[in-house]
């Protein structure tokens, strides 16, 4: 059982953005003296919602700041740049981190940012399937030529610097469709679930919904003569501890509460109505009747397990019964959500470290 950290870098007030991204840094370089297994960041574009454009950026300042912790991207969005470019990036990456890499990715999932840099919306799987192609014959082969539907490599050309780990950093995929279960399960990638998504998607049985899921891609797994549970499943989930059951709930609920509705608003269409988008009619036709039946309520949120606050021993209890359920690997606990102050994130990250994690590993 491993353990990790993660920010999306929530910033409502982008007057102490500065501070804040410092004070990420230093919830990084914690994570690692307390025997975290794994820092996690994302990306996103044009919101307080999550303001780190570029996980290349951020994840390079990582591997320079740290050690030996390793360093996951939860996810790269594939369709927003040219694939060659992610391959260089996070090849440097790897390199600079002395191997380090978990390379999480996804074909993203909020119709401003495809607005934004006027990349279709409806387009992003089959952009998604063919720039990991290109990425990871780049990573693998030493010179390659291409041709695609969204990019074209006329020329032999030689990618480098070539990651330091052989074949390449371990990938990971963004589970929540029925279609992404299969992807991963024909591909042999890591999953990464998370409870935000799945539940948005599914609400009160998103438990059942995932452990369906799971069976589907163990017997997708077991067809092409692969171990169902050979992959690496990491679990993303909102999480606060607190030495008192009630302070938890106190300090917890507006925060929670603040990330969950923002990502609903973020993903009406560019429109701003309550369209859909093709590709993404389950997810968004389901996290709109999710936000108006008010499970994104804190309540509702605790209720059903989306997120998971209390004492060590409700946090204990929570945990264990998903690690068993869903086969998880690695937990990855998030309390700097939603302008989260960082002095309680990281007290919520030493109770982990100093009452949770002996537990359950």
């Amino acid at each position: 059982m491993k353990f990790g950290t993660f920010s999306l870098s929530q910033m409502p007030d982008q007057s102490i953005r500065v501070e804040a991204f410092d004070k990420d840094i230093e919830q990084f370089q914690l994570a690692e003296e307390l025997g975290y297994d794994t820092i996690w960041i994302a990306e996103h574009l044009f919101s307080t919602y999550g303001v780190v454009t570029s996980t290349q950026v951020l994840a390079a300042a990582v591997a320079r700041c740290t050690s030996t912790i390793a360093i996951g991207t939860a996810i790269v969005a594939l369709p927003f740049n040219h694939p060659l470019r992610t391959a260089s990036d996070f090849s440097l990456i790897d390199v600079l981190s002395h191997g380090r890499l978990k390379f999480g990715v996804g074909r993203a999932y909020q119709p401003h940012e495809f607005t934004g840099l006027g990349v279709p919306m409806d387009k992003s799987r089959e952009m998604y399937t063919e720039a990991l192609d290109i990425i990871l014959k780049s990573w693998t082969n030493e010179k390659i030529t291409y041709e695609g539907e969204f990019w074209t490599i006329p020329d032999e050309l030689e990618l480098l610097p070539k990651p330091v780990q052989e074949p390449h950093p371990p990938v990971y995929q963004a589970t929540i469709s029925p279609e992404s279960f299969k992807t991963a399960a024909r591909d042999g990638w890591h999953l990464q679930l998370a409870s935000p998504f799945t539940y948005r998607t599914y609400r009160e049985v998103w438990m059942d919904e995932l452990e369906r899921h799971l069976k589907i891609y163990e017997d997708d797994c077991a067809a092409q003569g692969r171990d169902p549970k050979g992959a690496e499943r990491m679990m993303l989930i909102p999480f606060f501890t607190h030495e008192s059951e009630e302070k938890a709930h106190e300090i917890f609920g507006t925060h929670v509460e603040w990330f969950y509705n923002k990502v609903a608003s973020n993903q009406l269409a560019s429109t701003g109505k309550n369209e859909t988008v093709k590709g993404y009619e389950l997810t968004m036709a389901e996290g709109r009747k999710t936000r108006e039946l008010g499970f994104l309520s804190y309540d509702n949120l605790i209720k059903y397990g989306a997120a998971v606050a209390g004492n060590p021993d409700t946090c204990v209890e929570k945990l264990s019964e998903m690690k068993e359920r869903f086969g998880i690997t690695e937990f990855v606990l998030w309390s700097s959500i939603g302008g989260m102050p960082p002095e309680l994130s990281t007290e919520s990250m030493r109770l982990v470290a100093s009452e949770i994690m002996p537990r359950l590993k």
